[in-house]
């Protein structure tokens, strides 16, 4: 389904670089003129789905998981990926995130209150605890695991539980007549949200009780980080698109995001390299 440095990146997507943020993001142009700040969207969203109105594309994707062809997905995952190299990645990558953010805080003002800038700082702020961070390093292993290869029986469910969620959001990424592109994002988060869950309803019964803390962790920060992946598509695509800046302060981030996207993209070729 990809190579190593795609499926690392996706691993991360919590706190990914902006060229690489949620692998199955459905493609819509963004434009300052529709931009509504993540966390609004984010809020919308989980009331939506709280409220069931996704049960039936949940449904559709039930029964099309239930006769799926899993090959591709778990063809990669048979790869293993020595710890010492994840985490020599991961130190590397969270550096030079670091770096970013310091660099776009640095370019807005603080009396500047445009969604432009809320959604500049959203993407640099820091939301996550030490612990949670911890957390969301531990589960992110498992996007890289075959199954039944965990280290007990708690493991291989959350092995199972991801290869399951790789296969919906691709699935829900896939064109359908009924289906807007507005509506194929919704449903894509809403998606992580059910996984999110299916994970903490998983966890009650588990044995490990670290993986069972990690869990619940992760899922108490959600909806912060898929609001703060948002953020970065939006403003991802404005550079993408090459959108003129309107003022300095626009230019700057512009010319920041696209810097590091350049060094970002220069870390995952070092690490297909570095695995071929």
């Amino acid at each position: 389904m990809g190579n190593l440095s795609t499926i690392l990146a996706a691993c991360f997507c919590a706190t990914a670089p902006l060229a690489y943020i949620e692998v199955h993001e459905p493609k819509i142009e963004a434009t300052q003129s529709s931009f509504k700040l993540g966390r609004e969207t984010i809020s919308t969203i989980r009331s939506s789905y709280e409220n069931g109105e996704y049960n039936e594309i949940f449904t559709r994707l039930d029964e099309s998981y239930k006769g799926a062809d899993l090959a591709g997905f778990t063809q990669m995952r048979q790869r293993e990926i020595p710890v010492k190299f994840q985490e020599k990645w991961e130190e590397k990558f969270t550096a030079l995130q670091k770096e970013r953010n310091r660099e776009l805080l640095k370019a807005i003002s603080d009396q500047d209150d445009s969604i432009f800038a809320s959604k500049v700082r959203s993407i640099a702020a820091n939301i996550a605890t030490p612990e949670q961070e911890k957390a969301l390093s531990k589960l992110n292993n498992f996007i890289m695991m075959a199954p039944g290869t965990g280290a007990n029986a708690d493991e291989n469910v959350l092995i199972d539980l991801d290869i399951e969620y790789e296969y919906k959001l691709f699935e829900a990424e896939l064109p359908m007549s009924d289906v807007s592109p507005e509506q194929m994002k919704a449903h894509q988060l809403a998606l992580r949200m059910e996984k999110m869950d299916k994970m903490g309803q998983a966890s009650k019964n588990f044995q490990d009780l670290s993986l069972k803390q990690a869990v619940g962790l992760a899922s108490a920060n959600l909806d912060a980080r898929l609001a703060r992946n948002i953020d970065g598509i939006d403003l991802n695509s404005l550079v993408k698109a090459k959108t003129k800046a309107s003022n300095k302060t626009e230019e700057s981030v512009y010319s920041i995001i696209s810097s590091y996207q350049g060094q970002f993209s220069d870390l995952m070729k070092q690490i297909d390299h570095a695995n071929q």
